[in-house]
């Protein structure tokens, strides 16, 4: 029952971020350590 509500949450932040920036999860990950390589 847990994990349910895991993953359901989990979808919830995924689909908030995808309204106000466009990208999922893993794409935010991945520009965030790409910008952070860039700006050493």
């Amino acid at each position: 029952m847990g994990m349910i509500i895991g993953l359901v949450i989990l979808a919830a932040i995924d689909w908030y971020l995808v309204r106000k920036t466009g990208l999922h999860i893993p794409q935010l990950i991945t520009k965030y350590l790409a910008d952070k390589e860039n700006n050493k």
